[in-house]
């Protein structure tokens, strides 16, 4: 999160990760966030848990980003 916030980049979250899309978790992020929605529903989280600013995509939008984008960094 502060490689992101600090290179100002946009965030996808995979996997365990969307747990930090819950509300109040990102707090001021600067850049644009995403949540898999698969993965979210895998979990059990509802739209209302998440902050309204984060966008859910699916597979196909994940891969337009990664495709659109300079550079893509995993975290794990």
């Amino acid at each position: 999160m502060t490689l992101a916030r600090d290179g100002n980049a946009d965030l996808v979250l995979l996997q365990n990760g969307v747990i930090f899309a819950q509300k109040k978790r990102l707090g001021d992020f600067p850049g644009t966030v995403y949540v898999l929605d698969d993965d979210k529903r895998l979990r059990g989280m509802k739209a209302s848990e998440i902050d309204d600013w984060v966008q859910a995509i699916d597979y196909d939008r994940l891969t337009d980003l990664m495709m659109e984008s300079d550079k893509v960094v995993g975290m794990f």
